[in-house]
């Protein structure tokens, strides 16, 4: 099947996709993690996590390489829980692109979370990746999901009336005495305070988000300059509620990102950036659409959707100093079980200065279940 051939089928999927996701941001495929439910201690349940998707990338612009990629990502585990305050999942993650004979990627995943309290939880192995952290794609790109390996490390997260805050450290690349490659991690904090009260319909937040990511070490053999960059966004939300309207809400948002290049050899182009990103999206039961400016000025973010970035990642000598795109956003989720939702993205982004129009299509089906096997006695 041609690209352009599947960008037609994928699109006729959208045009019979009804316009019509909640206040709690559900259209999107990365919700995966199961709820910590205190009552199922000395339970133990094996559990399924399946993710498949049809994507595909289209960059007129050559700033970005185009890709289509078709696949799944299953994820089965066993889930126990020792008493009401610990949780334990064991299984394996596999990522398998169609057309390939082999797995990309075959991953251990092991978490053990424990739930500090009603408000917060800490998290060791295999880390909490829903709505990669609630990131904005200017700092993370979604397609990490996709292409990257399982996140591991540390997480803390606290979820209360006024306050949503996620903190985390990935540790991607860790390293022996004298290995010839540097160790790698990412430092994130993602978190989301309400400044009235809840149960009002005109809400005011305040979002905030930072990112570190560290290429180094002291006790490797490679010859690599150390890397440090360090992306920080914050801003305002304020959403609007409806009652008993096809419409549930209406929200103006607008965030400003900053870039720091600490690393003690620059290897960027750019020291230091910042950028503006106002938008406006409207929200249905099902589905929503955004619409924002993207003004950003010798602006990069290591984990960051290249799309945003003033240099490009894939051909070195292309960049913009100053780069101003229009950005579209359609967003579709239906629950057609229970635990199973069908949906879909398409977006739209178009380089004001350069005239260049790029999109990304994309539908998945996202499936999730637990199956109770037995009770078991710890100790």
């Amino acid at each position: 099947m041609t690209k352009q051939r599947l960008l037609s089928t994928i699109l006729l999927m959208f045009s019979i996709m009804p316009l019509s996701i909640n206040a709690q941001n559900t259209n999107t495929p990365f919700i995966h993690f199961k709820k910590f439910e205190k009552n199922d201690a000395e339970k133990l349940f094996l559990r399924f996590e399946n993710l498949n998707f049809v994507k595909n990338d289209e960059y007129n612009s050559n700033y970005i390489e185009g890709a289509t990629n078709i696949g799944y990502i299953a994820t089965p585990k066993l889930v126990y829980y020792p008493n009401s305050l610990i949780r334990i999942e064991a299984g394996a993650r596999f990522q398998k692109f169609s057309g390939k004979n082999k797995y990309n990627k075959i991953e251990p995943v092991f978490s053990a979370i424990y739930r500090a309290s009603s408000k917060s939880k800490i998290i060791l192995g295999s880390l909490n990746q829903d709505n990669n952290h609630n990131l904005s794609a200017p700092l993370f790109d979604p397609d990490s999901y996709f292409m990257k390996k399982n996140e591991n490390g540390l997480q803390y997260q606290y979820q209360s009336s006024k306050l949503r805050l996620d903190t985390w450290i990935n540790w991607e690349q860790f390293i022996m005495d004298n290995d010839p490659f540097q160790e790698k991690f990412t430092v994130g904090v993602s978190g989301r305070w309400q400044i009235n009260s809840i149960n009002r319909k005109n809400q005011l937040y305040f979002p905030f988000e930072a990112l570190v990511t560290h290429r180094g070490g002291e006790i490797d053999s490679s010859k690599d300059n150390i890397q440090t960059l360090t992306n920080i966004s914050t801003g305002f939300e304020y959403n609007k509620k409806f009652e008993n309207r096809r419409l549930k809400s209406l929200n103006f948002k607008y965030r400003f990102y900053s870039f720091i290049d600490n690393s003690s050899v620059k290897e960027f182009t750019y020291k230091k950036g910042f950028a503006h990103y106002p938008q406006i999206e409207f929200k249905t039961k099902k589905s929503s659409i955004n619409l924002g400016y993207w003004n950003g000025y010798r602006f990069i973010a290591s984990r960051g959707h290249e799309i945003f970035q003033s240099i490009s990642i894939d051909n070195p000598n292309l960049g913009q100093e100053r780069r101003q795109i229009a950005t579209f956003n359609y967003y579709y989720d239906n629950q057609i079980s229970k635990g199973i939702h069908l949906g879909g993205k398409l977006d739209i982004f178009h380089d004001i200065t350069k005239t260049k129009t790029d999109y990304i299509a994309a539908i998945y089906l996202r499936i999730t279940g637990n199956f109770f096997l037995k009770k078991v006695k710890w100790n």
